[in-house]
């Protein structure tokens, strides 16, 4: 058996343990009854190819580029990442949000790759007008079937973002119309100030969108998700949240563990998936009675840089240095049955 071999049968073993046990979030699914299926979002920290693409500026993940991104750490990037799918897979992961993919090849591939090829996996991903080319995706096991999607593309007047765009997709989850809205909002590095407007444009193009289904449609589902660079008291997550429709179930979690990413000592949750209050209500649908159990976020220690938590998450880069992990936030999760 070769090393590889062995490494990537260690990762599903711990992978396994630590949805068991490595999860900050509520502890209600200890009292739940059966498990029936995990809602989960992922930034992935830029998975590029090592392909030029003239519209897009991603020198930095081409051979000559001084970060030296090749095709050998390419495919280490897709196997850890298809790794973390496959343990949140055992719980029966129904849709999966990635933020930072270049584009829907990449995801493709992703799903492609021998630890998931037999999983079924499908995904939609569309190129926004983000310069950088990273974009945001949805992947779903076949009890999602979509009905069709569309793109909301955050703009002012005649002035619109360049930016990543927020996915939109209506599909039947075991015969509920459910809306799962997949975000990555623009970062904070030219300031909070400075950028909080852009990220109040996109909640307001957002909560636009959801008003509408919830008006046409009051029973469909709504999934919120993403990376928003924002936590749950600032007031673009608070503006998804005012009234009765949407609920944030990360909003009480604590990061005195861990929180999805570190920024310098302080541990953040920016990644969380928001839902419709009718989510809460145990009514029976088909099959499958809706109760949300859990909202956590997942961090096994193969996921912590040297397997040490207050290292926080084992990246690919950090700066230039190559570090070979998996990414610079940790995924978050929606437990139901």
């Amino acid at each position: 058996m070769s090393f590889r071999t062995i490494f990537l049968l260690l990762l599903s073993v711990l992978g396994f343990l630590g949805l068991l046990g490595w999860a900050t979030g509520s502890k209600e699914s200890e009292k739940a009854g059966p498990k029936t299926g995990l809602i989960a979002f992922y930034n992935v920290e830029n998975l590029f190819d090592t392909v030029d693409d003239p519209h897009k500026s991603d020198n930095d993940f081409l051979p000559g580029s001084p970060l030296k991104w090749d095709t050998e750490k390419y495919k280490n990037k897709q196997q850890h990442i298809a790794q973390v799918i496959a343990n949140f897979d055992k719980e029966g992961l129904s849709i999966l949000g990635l933020a930072e993919v270049e584009n829907k090849e990449v995801v493709e591939e992703l799903i492609r790759t021998s630890v998931l090829s037999g999983k079924n996996y499908r995904c939609i991903s569309e190129e926004s007008k983000d310069p950088r080319g990273i974009d945001v995706a949805l992947v779903y096991s076949p009890s999602f079937k979509p009905l069709f999607h569309k793109i909301l593309r955050p703009c002012k007047a005649q002035d619109c973002l360049e930016s990543r765009d927020v996915l939109a997709v209506k599909g039947l989850l075991k015969g509920d119309t459910v809306w799962v809205y997949v975000n990555h909002w623009p970062s904070r590095r030219a300031g909070v100030k400075e950028s909080n407007d852009k990220r109040m444009l996109l909640s307001t193009v957002l909560k636009h969108s959801v008003d509408s289904v919830v008006k046409s449609s009051p029973s469909s589902k709504i999934v919120i998700m993403g990376d928003f660079n924002d936590t749950a008291a600032d007031p673009s997550l608070v503006n998804l949240t005012n009234g009765k429709t949407i609920f944030n179930p990360f909003e009480l979690l604590s990061t005195a563990e861990a929180g999805s990413l570190k920024f310098q000592k302080d541990w953040l949750i920016y990644d969380q998936i928001l839902l419709s209050a009718n989510w809460k209500q145990e009514k029976k649908s088909g099959s499958l009675k809706y109760k949300v159990n859990t909202a956590a976020v997942y961090h096994p220690p193969f996921l912590h840089y040297k397997q040490v938590l207050k290292n926080g998450p084992f990246r690919s880069y950090k700066g230039k240095i190559y570090y070979g992990g998996y990414s610079d936030h940790f995924p978050v999760f929606i437990e139901y049955n």
